[in-house]
């Protein structure tokens, strides 16, 4: 059987890009395991050892005292991520609801606004924003992190979740309300299960933009005790006159971990999302 030329082409595109995602993380691995520190060079678990206290350059006493414990930092970037994830899915899912339910004076302009601040670079804002922080004297802490973060996710939570609540027929609410509960009482007895795929979708969204944020981190936090993985493994590049590649790639691989396992988890939730609406 002879294939299309334009079913080649298409193959062919698929394989590449792939290829693009897969040969990155392959190499990653392969130097996270390698007894080189700059090349892949046989295998060792040599590279993984801080897993065991946490604690980098344990063969340098020198070293070690000038970075932060690798686990602590872990906490710093949990609190980080779920910090942002709560706060974005609890106002979120709210607004949502009233931006789709509610007819009111400013609506179209309140969403347009929600778009333009979504697509405005974050790095615009930094000055303005460390002038801010500085004034509520949530520099250098991770709430302010987090309130930054969380501010520039949020429009995209209330748009994902509007469409999901868009997409619930009228008569569904109105039936509840008929029954006698009350507008808040249909909001989380009725409304909110419906929209639970949306919600967990946001939920991983706003987790993996908080673990994954580095200007924010890097911009307002100076203090080694609220340092993030994302800064830890910026500070390894170069600062001690040497670059340990094999020791980054291990850090980088333990900090991809809970990435993977949250992507393999809630796979089929995020496929599902369209910006605005729902699909499948």
């Amino acid at each position: 059987m002879r294939l299309k030329l334009s079913t080649v082409l298409l193959y062919f595109t698929a394989i590449v890009l792939t290829l693009i995602i897969i040969v990155p993380l392959a190499l990653l691995i392969g130097l996270a395991f390698s007894k080189s520190q700059v090349t892949i060079e046989g295998f060792t678990l040599d590279n993984f050892n801080f897993i065991r206290n946490g604690i980098l350059f344990q063969e340098n006493p020198v070293y070690s005292k000038l970075y932060p414990n690798v686990y602590t930092v872990t906490v710093n970037t949990m609190i980080l991520a779920f910090g942002n994830m709560l706060l974005v899915v609890l106002i979120s899912s709210m607004a949502a609801y009233v931006i789709s339910r509610y007819s009111f004076r400013g609506r179209s302009t309140l969403l347009g606004t929600f778009l333009v601040i979504h697509g405005v670079p974050a790095s615009v804002l930094l000055i303005a924003l460390y002038f801010l922080l500085r004034q509520l004297n949530l520099l250098n802490t991770l709430a302010g992190v987090i309130l930054v973060r969380m501010s520039v996710d949020l429009p995209l939570g209330v748009w994902v979740l509007k469409g999901f609540y868009d997409s619930i027929p009228w008569d569904i609410e109105i039936a509840s309300l008929v029954d006698g509960t009350s507008r808040l009482g249909a909001f989380y007895r009725v409304m909110l299960p419906l929209v639970t795929p949306g919600i967990f979708a946001v939920a991983l969204f706003s987790f993996l933009s908080g673990w994954g944020e580095y200007i924010f981190v890097y911009t307002f936090i100076q203090s080694q005790t609220n340092w993030t993985l994302s800064l830890l493994i910026r500070s390894l590049v170069g600062e001690m006159g040497g670059i340990n590649l094999a020791l980054i790639a291990a850090l980088s691989v333990f900090y991809l971990i809970p990435v993977i396992v949250l992507y393999v988890v809630g796979e089929k939730y995020l496929v599902r999302v369209t910006i605005g609406g729902v699909k499948g």
